[in-house]
């Protein structure tokens, strides 16, 4: 699949996320609201652990809980900008893993960083209540997959 036909470069649907910028997105100043990015990485991971181990994962027994975001914001988006948003897994241990995010737009027939993000998770029963190991069901794709930036994808500045 081509990046919205934005960069040429073909990487598996996992990794890419096109978000639906919706009117209730958009602010006073005319923008996506800063918190909405936050629903655009959660649908971008969502998205990205289906792809990987399927839709019949079962997330009460072996969930996950979020215990971090960082968002670097560099330009804003509009509403009528078409936007993807490029995920991956950076790192995981035994409890917790990172995803990365890099949101892209095209100005002016360039493709331009918008916003740059990690998500640290932490591996969750929610019966149990409580932090658990990741389940070999999701670290065995996942590795099989591939961890990291995906090789493919060119830096963005």
């Amino acid at each position: 699949m081509y990046l919205c036909d934005m960069i040429e470069i073909e990487l598996p649907e996992a990794h890419l996320y096109k978000p639906e910028i919706r009117f209730v997105d958009i602010d006073a100043a005319g923008i996506v609201n800063n918190a909405t990015y936050l629903n655009y990485f959660e649908q971008s991971r969502i998205r990205f652990f289906e792809s990987i181990v399927g839709k019949k994962w079962d997330w009460n027994t072996a969930g996950m809980v979020i215990a971090k975001h960082e968002v670097n914001y560099r330009q804003p988006i509009f509403m009528q900008d078409d936007v993807i948003i490029v995920t991956w897994i950076e790192k995981v241990g035994n409890k917790s893993m990172e995803a990365a995010y890099e949101i892209i737009k095209m100005v002016s027939g360039k493709p331009v960083l918008v916003a740059f993000a990690s998500t640290v998770m932490v591996s969750f029963d929610h019966h149990k209540g409580g932090s658990i190991p990741w389940k070999s069901s999701l670290l065995e794709p996942l590795e099989s997959f591939g961890l990291g930036r995906p090789p493919k994808w060119p830096e963005m500045k």
